[in-house]
Protein backbone atom coordinates (compact mmCIF):
# COMPACT_ATOMS: atom_id res chain seq x y z
CA UNK A 1 0.00 0.00 0.00
CA UNK A 2 1.44 3.27 -0.90
CA UNK A 3 -0.02 6.54 0.96
CA UNK A 4 -2.14 6.14 4.13
CA UNK A 5 -5.30 5.18 5.01
CA UNK A 6 -8.53 7.77 5.00
CA UNK A 7 -5.63 10.22 3.74
CA UNK A 8 -7.83 12.57 1.41
CA UNK A 9 -11.66 12.62 3.57
CA UNK A 10 -9.29 13.44 7.10
CA UNK A 11 -8.92 16.34 5.55
CA UNK A 12 -11.81 16.78 4.63
CA UNK A 13 -13.52 16.17 8.07
CA UNK A 14 -10.91 18.08 9.14
CA UNK A 15 -12.17 21.09 7.33
CA UNK A 16 -15.83 21.02 8.00
CA UNK A 17 -15.63 19.95 11.84
CA UNK A 18 -12.65 22.41 12.66
CA UNK A 19 -14.50 23.94 15.70
CA UNK A 20 -15.68 20.44 16.57
CA UNK A 21 -12.14 19.55 16.53
CA UNK A 22 -10.52 22.65 18.40
CA UNK A 23 -12.17 21.28 21.54
CA UNK A 24 -10.25 18.14 21.57
CA UNK A 25 -6.79 19.02 20.05
CA UNK A 26 -4.78 21.85 19.27
CA UNK A 27 -4.49 23.73 15.84
CA UNK A 28 -1.15 22.20 15.19
CA UNK A 29 -2.83 18.15 15.04
CA UNK A 30 -6.24 19.93 12.96
CA UNK A 31 -3.77 21.73 10.80
CA UNK A 32 -1.51 18.68 10.08
CA UNK A 33 -4.96 16.89 9.70
CA UNK A 34 -6.07 19.44 6.76
CA UNK A 35 -2.53 19.12 4.93
CA UNK A 36 -3.24 15.25 4.37
CA UNK A 37 -4.81 14.98 0.98
CA UNK A 38 -1.11 14.22 -0.65
CA UNK A 39 -1.01 11.97 -3.70
CA UNK A 40 1.23 9.25 -3.40
CA UNK A 41 1.62 8.03 -7.32
CA UNK A 42 3.18 4.54 -6.71
CA UNK A 43 6.61 4.07 -9.32
CA UNK A 44 5.90 2.72 -12.63
CA UNK A 45 7.72 -0.21 -11.89
CA UNK A 46 5.60 -1.68 -9.08
CA UNK A 47 2.80 -1.08 -11.02
CA UNK A 48 1.30 -4.37 -12.33
CA UNK A 49 -2.08 -5.20 -13.78
CA UNK A 50 -3.70 -6.07 -10.22
CA UNK A 51 -3.75 -2.63 -8.76
CA UNK A 52 -6.29 -0.37 -7.16
CA UNK A 53 -6.33 3.87 -6.17
CA UNK A 54 -8.31 3.80 -2.26
CA UNK A 55 -11.65 6.03 -2.85
CA UNK A 56 -15.26 5.39 -1.88
CA UNK A 57 -15.13 3.08 1.00
CA UNK A 58 -11.58 3.23 1.47
CA UNK A 59 -9.12 0.46 2.32
CA UNK A 60 -11.62 -1.94 3.14
CA UNK A 61 -13.40 -1.57 -0.40
CA UNK A 62 -10.08 -1.59 -2.38
CA UNK A 63 -9.06 -4.62 -0.51
CA UNK A 64 -12.63 -6.25 -1.67
CA UNK A 65 -11.95 -5.40 -5.32
CA UNK A 66 -8.39 -6.12 -5.46
CA UNK A 67 -9.51 -9.47 -4.09
CA UNK A 68 -12.09 -9.95 -6.75
CA UNK A 69 -9.41 -8.24 -9.55
CA UNK A 70 -6.83 -11.34 -8.57
CA UNK A 71 -9.58 -13.98 -7.88
CA UNK A 72 -7.80 -15.01 -4.97
CA UNK A 73 -8.59 -14.32 -0.91
CA UNK A 74 -6.29 -12.08 1.12
CA UNK A 75 -4.41 -11.94 4.66
CA UNK A 76 -4.02 -8.30 5.85
CA UNK A 77 -2.67 -7.53 8.80
CA UNK A 78 -4.45 -4.62 9.76
CA UNK A 79 -1.73 -3.20 11.85
CA UNK A 80 0.56 -3.01 8.85
CA UNK A 81 -1.82 -0.67 7.08
CA UNK A 82 -0.18 2.83 7.16
CA UNK A 83 -2.34 5.56 9.04
CA UNK A 84 -1.42 9.06 10.35
CA UNK A 85 -2.40 9.48 13.91
CA UNK A 86 -4.25 12.36 12.90
CA UNK A 87 -6.75 10.50 10.91
CA UNK A 88 -6.61 8.13 14.04
CA UNK A 89 -7.71 10.39 16.76
CA UNK A 90 -10.11 12.88 13.97
CA UNK A 91 -12.16 9.45 13.36
CA UNK A 92 -12.19 9.23 17.39
CA UNK A 93 -14.06 11.85 17.81
CA UNK A 94 -16.21 11.82 14.87
CA UNK A 95 -17.10 8.13 15.49
CA UNK A 96 -16.10 7.08 12.44
CA UNK A 97 -14.19 3.63 10.98
CA UNK A 98 -10.71 4.96 9.57
CA UNK A 99 -10.39 2.40 7.00
CA UNK A 100 -13.69 3.22 5.47
CA UNK A 101 -12.63 6.90 4.68
CA UNK A 102 -11.92 7.68 0.97
CA UNK A 103 -7.91 7.76 0.81
CA UNK A 104 -8.03 9.18 -2.86
CA UNK A 105 -4.06 9.22 -3.41
CA UNK A 106 -3.00 6.00 -1.90
CA UNK A 107 -2.86 2.88 -3.76
CA UNK A 108 -3.36 -0.75 -3.07
CA UNK A 109 -0.84 -3.13 -5.53
CA UNK A 110 -0.40 -6.66 -5.88
CA UNK A 111 3.50 -7.09 -6.56
CA UNK A 112 5.73 -10.54 -6.33
CA UNK A 113 8.34 -8.69 -5.19
CA UNK A 114 6.99 -7.10 -1.91
CA UNK A 115 10.55 -5.91 -0.51
CA UNK A 116 11.74 -4.39 -4.08
CA UNK A 117 8.46 -2.01 -4.52
CA UNK A 118 9.31 -0.95 -1.13
CA UNK A 119 12.78 -0.05 -1.76
CA UNK A 120 11.53 1.81 -4.58
CA UNK A 121 9.09 3.89 -2.91
CA UNK A 122 11.57 4.60 -0.25
CA UNK A 123 14.24 5.69 -2.65
CA UNK A 124 10.86 8.35 -4.04
CA UNK A 125 10.28 9.26 -0.60
CA UNK A 126 6.57 7.71 -0.85
CA UNK A 127 5.33 5.96 2.27
CA UNK A 128 4.39 2.38 1.19
CA UNK A 129 3.81 -0.72 3.61
CA UNK A 130 3.40 -4.35 2.93
CA UNK A 131 0.19 -5.16 4.45
CA UNK A 132 -0.70 -8.47 3.33
CA UNK A 133 -0.71 -11.19 1.24
CA UNK A 134 -2.68 -13.74 -1.57
CA UNK A 135 -4.10 -16.62 -0.08
CA UNK A 136 -5.99 -20.06 -2.06
CA UNK A 137 -9.94 -19.83 -1.93
CA UNK A 138 -11.89 -16.47 -1.99
CA UNK A 139 -11.98 -15.35 1.76
CA UNK A 140 -9.95 -12.11 2.80
CA UNK A 141 -9.37 -11.43 6.15
CA UNK A 142 -8.62 -8.84 7.87
CA UNK A 143 -6.00 -9.66 11.43
CA UNK A 144 -4.89 -7.91 14.23
CA UNK A 145 -3.74 -9.82 16.61
CA UNK A 146 -5.56 -12.78 17.97
CA UNK A 147 -8.36 -11.14 16.64
CA UNK A 148 -9.64 -11.51 12.46
CA UNK A 149 -12.51 -10.50 10.71
CA UNK A 150 -13.68 -10.77 7.18
CA UNK A 151 -14.06 -8.25 4.89
CA UNK A 152 -17.63 -8.17 3.34
CA UNK A 153 -18.57 -7.02 -0.43
CA UNK A 154 -18.10 -3.30 -0.92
Amino acid sequence: MTGYAGQKETAVLAERFEDRLRREFPLPVIEAAKKLASDYEPPEECMSKAHVRITAGGVAAALWILGEKLQSGLNVDLRSIPIRQETVEVCEILDLDPYSLRSDGAWLIAVADAEQALLLCRIRNIPAAKIGETTGGDARVLACGDVTRYLERA
